[in-house]
């Protein structure tokens, strides 16, 4: 995984080039939870 475009630390998508895979997938899950967290705040308040 030398080649790795999402990682900006080479070295660590070349010893785990799973991170590389997970990072988008984990952005998008911090994303969704903040969207759900401020709807949920604002229709309580």
């Amino acid at each position: 995984m030398k080649g790795c475009k999402l990682c900006r630390y080479s070295q660590v998508c070349n010893d785990l080039p799973g991170i590389c895979i997970l990072i988008p997938y984990v952005a998008i899950t911090v994303v969704i939870i903040a969207v759900g967290y401020l709807f949920v705040t604002q229709e309580l308040l």
